[in-house]
């Protein structure tokens, strides 16, 4: 579906939830929520709309839907005497599809559609509403003042900007006179973020903070800079005097001014929000609205548009590489695939079968090795051989030469059959080593499974009775980090939550894989 962007110029606010309900029949992307400058006449402080602000995002999701970007414009309730045209002039979009109203547009005073209908020219209009402009009525909390500073910091992670994000960075302009600081979390702080290894990179980040407060109002002036420890510029900018927080991070706003206070730097002012609640929250996740629940969203979903096969890979059967470390549910996730109709190629099985006497690579590998690392019994001694090679790199590097082209053949002739014998059009195909390998370049795209490292440990030590030394072991020295995976994978699954969870987001992937080859043929 196309992009489309709409502008609402808005003077009822008190009836605003079905004002932006009456845009949905639109399809739009992005709606700009800007406000008449009747509005700003009738408040004696525009600043006091930070709570309307604060509201309105919170049930934007229920009014618009979650696929619709709603941007609250703030450049007209800024007390510099700018006319409506200038700040339209300034203002994003560059291009729009509609302009919307909720107000006659032949009241009087009604001037600014005007502005807005020859900058966009051709654009249709859409009169939301026929009540003439003058009859406005406010909310009572806007009634509330709030004081102004000139400089305003905040600070965040603002990984995929949402209903809370704006809330905090509109509040901040809405308190700000001069300018904008927002740190940006950057460096070994994500570690402890869940699910961080999808966090954006921090200059991406940084770019749509930037991006968002620019478009929402011109008139300040913005530094969003990347912070590695918890203050960042808070605690060395002579410069500054209020700090924005969440009722979770408020403790944080004390601790800023403990150590401007060591720095004999001017206390700041602490301007408390409330977090946004979660409506539509299931049991696995938080409660409020947040990038942590975003990204669990994401999960079992395209993380990048699908790309063309490789020349080299013929179209069927669609061959998905699955990658995951050790203890992360990949052979429970691998299950669920099966039952929901791939065919399954287990690599690491593979790998163990080649081991037995008979087989193409064993006498290579005897041979290489000597014979001190067979069993009584003429097999391979695996735990012998380990201790071999994982002593010398370079005896490492010749049995992985020997095995991993001996498993590429035997997974590739599993692969054909499964297609060419039992009809499966969609074939996963599993290593812990894939990527070291190479053979996720004979694959259509890669999926990954992936805990963090703690709960991997754990499993291992209840799993596999395992002392705790031996079970970090074991997960430190796995041939791929989840960051690693990541970077390569197309969908990534986390099974850290319940069954069904995990379930839900194999079916996710699964459905959007079927969808997308039925349209292709």
């Amino acid at each position: 579906m196309p992009s489309r962007t709409g502008i609402l110029t808005a003077v009822h606010l008190a009836n605003i939830a079905k004002t932006l309900s009456a845009t949905r029949p639109y399809a739009l992307s992005t709606l700009y929520l800007q406000f008449h400058p009747q509005v700003a006449a009738n408040v004696s402080c525009p600043r006091a709309l930070g709570r309307f602000v604060a509201s309105v995002y919170q049930s934007s999701v229920t009014w618009l839907g979650s696929e619709v970007d709603l941007r609250i414009v703030t450049g007209s309730l800024r007390p510099t005497g700018a006319s409506f045209e200038s700040i339209a002039n300034r203002a994003r979009p560059t291009t729009a599809d509609y302009l919307f109203y909720d107000y006659a547009l032949s009241s009087p005073g009604a001037g600014g559609e005007r502005c807005l209908a020859e900058r966009y020219p051709g654009v249709k209009v859409v009169e939301l509403d026929t009540l003439p402009v003058d009859q406005i009525s406010l909310p009572p909390e806007l009634d509330k003042q709030l004081q102004t500073y000139r400089n305003v910091v905040l600070g965040g992670t603002f990984d995929r900007i949402h209903a809370g994000h704006k809330v905090l960075l509109t509040q901040a302009v809405l308190l700000a006179t001069e300018r904008v600081v927002v740190g940006v979390t950057d460096g070994g702080m994500i570690k402890s973020k869940k699910l961080h290894e999808l966090i954006l990179p921090a200059a991406h980040r940084i770019e749509h903070v930037k991006e968002f407060l620019e478009d929402v109002d011109p008139f300040l002036r913005y530094e969003v800079v990347p912070i590695l420890d918890p203050f960042g510029p808070t605690a060395t900018d002579p410069d500054m005097d209020l700090i924005v927080v969440s009722t979770e991070t408020a403790r944080g706003g004390a601790k800023v001014n403990e150590l401007r206070a060591q720095n004999g730097l001017n206390q700041l002012e602490v301007h408390t929000i409330e977090l946004l609640d979660d409506e539509s929250t299931v049991e696995d996740k938080e409660d409020k609205i947040s990038s942590s629940n975003q990204r669990m969203d994401l999960l079992g979903t395209r993380l990048r548009p699908r790309r063309p096969a490789p020349a080299h890979i013929p179209p069927k059967p669609y061959i998905i590489g699955m990658i995951g470390g050790i203890a992360a549910g990949k052979s429970k996730m691998l299950e669920r695939f099966r039952e929901l109709g791939a065919g399954v190629v287990d690599c690491d099985k593979i790998g163990h079968q080649l081991y037995e006497p008979g087989e193409e690579c064993y006498e290579q590998v005897v041979a290489t090795f000597g014979r001190e690392i067979l069993a009584p019994d003429g097999k391979i001694n695996r735990r012998a051989l380990g201790a071999i090679v994982f002593a010398d790199r370079a005896k490492l590097d010749r049995l992985n030469e020997i095995m991993w082209k001996a498993i590429a053949k035997r997974a590739n002739e599993e692969i054909r059959t499964l297609h060419e014998q039992h009809g499966k059009q969609v074939v996963v195909m599993e290593a812990a080593v894939m990527l070291q390998a190479g053979w996720h370049k004979n694959c259509h795209e890669v999926w990954s499974c992936i805990v963090p490292r703690e709960e991997a440990i754990r499993r291992l030590m209840e799993r596999n009775q395992f002392e705790e030394r031996e079970a970090v072991r074991r997960v430190d020295a796995q041939p791929s980090s989840n960051e690693e995976m990541v970077q390569h994978s197309d969908i990534v699954f986390c099974t850290l939550w319940s069954y069904e969870y995990s379930q839900q987001q194999a079916e996710r992937a699964w459905s959007i894989l079927q969808q997308e080859m039925k349209l292709k043929l």
